[in-house]
């Protein structure tokens, strides 16, 4: 755990506030995909709502495990702090390495589709004439599959399944819990919340704190 952070209030509150916006909007895209996949046909929205929960997912994801290695522009300060932020989060917020979020396979399959097909392209054998009068055709390889299925709540990306049920769970478990702790996150707009939540700290002043000028009668405007 970073002592620095679990001593930074102000920290706490950016981290948690941010982090509830982001499970908020992913458990959104979650009930816009499921509703849209129970649909036949499957219309075209459901593929853009699954992308926003695969996004979304990721942020959630890198908020709680933290690339180790640092990033364009960052500097070394950014990345010490951020190695300390999963680990504190994880902590606060109950979450272990056997969640569901961790696992970003399906999520970086989607991202880098594209590097999936160049290699099924590359590799997809080009019948000739003659194989084809033959009927010697070669067995062809199945395409990259971009797959959702509302009953089981499951989505498939080039082979690798995605659970959608344990995914959920684990999101509204960690939403209350940064409630809990951060009563700004229940705010009804995520983004306001967020945003109030990213206002620098103000310092209270005690009434009765030392004057720096202790020679001199303290004064108010009535006093005048």
């Amino acid at each position: 755990m970073s002592e620095a952070i679990a001593q930074d209030p102000w920290a706490q509150r950016v981290y948690l506030t941010w982090l509830a916006r982001d499970i908020r909007y992913t458990l959104d895209a979650l009930e816009m995909l499921l509703d849209r996949a129970r649909l036949d046909p499957v219309p075209l929205s459901a593929w853009i709502y699954l992308e926003d929960v695969l996004v979304f997912t990721g942020k959630v994801s890198r908020m709680l495990w933290p690339v180790e290695k640092k990033s364009k522009g960052q500097t070394d300060e950014g990345l010490q702090w951020r190695l300390k932020r999963g680990p504190y989060l994880r902590r606060v917020l109950g979450v272990d390495d056997s969640s569901p979020l961790k696992d970003r396979k399906v999520r970086n399959g989607s991202e880098h589709f594209d590097e999936h097909l160049d290699e099924w392209v590359v590799h997809h054998p080009r019948p000739t004439r003659e194989e084809l009068e033959a009927d010697a055709l070669a067995e062809l390889p199945a395409p990259p599959m971009r797959l959702i299925n509302a009953q089981s709540r499951t989505v498939e990306v080039v082979g690798v399944r995605f659970e959608l049920g344990p995914v959920d769970q684990e999101l509204r478990r960690i939403l209350a819990r940064i409630e809990e702790l951060q009563p700004l996150a229940a705010l009804p707009n995520p983004e306001v919340a967020a945003m109030l939540g990213s206002l620098p700290p103000i310092p209270v002043i005690s009434l009765d704190a030392p004057t720096r000028r202790p020679d001199e009668d303290v004064t108010t405007g009535a006093d005048v």
